[in-house]
């Protein structure tokens, strides 16, 4: 069979449509920026000449700069806050907060070929995890609920004692991760956990120590008073049979 009836026309349609598909992805992930609040990005600007270009938060309708042969105009909203290349247009704006989030458009010459489109995400850094402890050894059943004031996760994890959590059914997650629930705790459960937070622009974690006392020496205690008592009785029983032989 040849190369050529390898490849029949559906499969030719089902490849480029991946191409297509990664291509667009791909654009995606260009034209889109992140960065921390309090923080500072810069949008790229052209890498061809021009006489006219806009900047603007489109998502907001919002005009940022103006440009016109070597002169460039910032709007009141932006004039403490972006400094402009007139070698290649690219916009440093600072002082990022979250409310900058959205759509930033950049016109060349007002030709719509030339026209960008960028998207930008703030966030907050994420602030040191707090991890409070639920439940009691009595109860069976410890909670480990981790919690950040400040910032908004996109994945939180857990080890122990710097790896994973072990493979074992008394362990469970809440579904979002920030609950670790362990059942039939046992003294072997004691060590540090680390709850780890991560975003886009951050990680946080912290650890906690988890001790589990009382279960192994509840045993022995027990064992303790039955000594006593047997002890004593073995005595009582040892000298009442010498007695009862020496009286027979």
């Amino acid at each position: 069979m040849g190369v050529s009836e390898c490849f029949s026309a559906p499969m030719m349609f089902i490849l480029l449509f991946q191409l297509q598909t990664a291509s667009s992805s791909a654009q995606i992930l260009k034209n889109s920026l992140v960065a921390a609040t309090g923080s500072s990005i810069l949008f790229p600007g052209t890498d061809e000449e021009f006489k006219l270009l806009d900047w603007e938060f489109s998502s907001k309708d919002l005009p940022i700069l103006e440009y016109r042969g070597g002169h460039e105009i910032i709007f009141k909203h932006y004039k403490t806050r972006v400094e402009f290349s007139k070698s290649n247009g690219s916009l440093l704006l600072k002082d990022l907060h979250e409310a900058d989030s959205g759509n930033y458009k950049m016109t060349v010459n007002l030709e719509p070929s030339r026209t960008r489109i960028l998207t930008l995400t703030v966030l907050d850094p994420l602030s040191t995890p707090n991890i409070f402890r639920n439940g009691s050894i009595e109860s069976g059943t410890v909670m480990l609920i981790c919690v950040a004031q400040s910032g908004r996760a996109d994945s939180i994890q857990w080890t122990r004692g710097r790896l994973a959590l072990p493979d074992d059914e008394r362990y469970w997650l809440s579904k979002d991760n920030s609950t670790l629930t362990i059942s039939d705790v046992q003294a072997s459960d004691s060590g540090y956990y680390t709850c780890t937070f991560e975003n886009l622009v951050s990680q946080s974690n912290n650890s906690y120590q988890l001790t589990i006392k009382g279960l192994a020496s509840r045993t022995h205690l027990g064992i303790i008073p039955a000594v006593g008592l047997c002890v004593p009785m073995f005595l009582f029983v040892l000298v009442f049979g010498m007695l009862t032989s020496l009286k027979s």
